[in-house]
Formats: structure tokens, C-alpha cells, sequence
């Protein structure tokens, strides 16, 4: 295993997690929904659980943040900005896209809801697309789709 990884992903989950969560929302409106994400892989990864479902399962496998918030183009946020890349040290990487999506009713709302969560889904796409021509030595690359609670996986 790759003690560069394990630093940095310790590194950055520890400075993920240490955003107050009255504020988190500030820094992005879906760093909620990432912040809690990231606690519920932690405490899987801590209490060596066994995963209960599919998302526990991916979680536990990939356990290692590799990037948070990266230009798909560096230096141009215009053309897209990705969530997280995690690996499991081995060559294998999950690309995950997050949307938080506020639930309101009415038939507009409704509509809204749909267009953000085909939106995210088509970036985690995207960006699958992407990494893997940055990465082009890489054995498998995984998409996750998260919009609130819903996840929807790519390969």
C-alpha cells in the first residue's frame, strides 16, 4: 500500500470533517450531503463493519479520498468542477458526483428534482469519461451518482 495515499487521505478527510456543519453548507451547498458521506464511510471504516448493502460495500472497498473538488480542466472551473475520487489503493477507482436536492412539493418542484438528478448523473458520466483518460493506467474506474439519498453506480 501506498503510505502517500494513506497520508494524504487522511489529510483530507480529517480537514473535510473538521468543517462545523452549521457553516458547511456555505462552502458549497452539497458539502452537507459529501461531509456526510465521508462520516458514514469513517465510521464504517473505523468499526471494520460489515456492509450491509451495495453503497456500504463500495464504500468499504474504496476507502481512500484521492481528490476533492478537481478541475476536470485545470485552471478552468468552467468546464466542470468533480466532487471526489476515492481508490482502494490498488489501481481501482470510484468516481462519485453529489447533488443535494431540496424536496418540495408541487409539479415544478417535482420537475426540478428530475432535471438535478439527471444532471448529476450525466457529470458523474462525465467525469468518469475524463479520469480515464487521466488515468489511463487504471484497472477499473466506477461512477456513483448520489443525489440526496438516492445512488445510482456506473461501470
Amino acid at each position: 500500500m501506498n503510505n502517500e495515499l494513506i497520508n494524504y487521505d487522511r489529510m483530507l478527510r480529517d480537514l473535510l470533517l473538521s468543517v462545523d456543519e452549521r457553516i458547511a453548507w456555505r462552502i458549497n451547498g452539497d458539502f452537507p450531503e459529501i461531509q456526510s458521506i465521508l462520516k458514514w464511510q469513517t465510521k464504517l471504516l473505523v468499526n471494520s463493519a460489515i456492509p450491509k448493502n451495495r453503497k456500504e460495500k463500495t464504500l468499504l472497498k474504496y476507502r481512500y479520498i484521492l481528490l476533492y473538488e478537481w478541475e476536470i480542466v485545470p485552471g478552468m472551473s468552467q468546464y466542470g468542477v468533480g466532487d471526489l475520487v476515492f481508490s482502494d489503493g490498488n489501481g481501482n477507482f470510484a468516481v462519485m458526483e453529489v447533488k443535494h436536492i431540496i424536496s418540495r412539493s408541487g409539479k415544478n418542484q417535482s420537475v426540478k428534482r428530475r432535471k438535478a438528478r439527471r444532471k448529476v448523473k450525466e457529470q458523474t458520466i462525465k467525469y468518469m469519461s475524463v479520469f480515464k483518460r487521466k488515468v489511463p493506467e487504471a484497472k477499473s474506474i466506477i461512477g456513483i451518482a448520489v443525489a440526496s439519498d438516492e445512488w445510482t453506480f456506473y461501470s
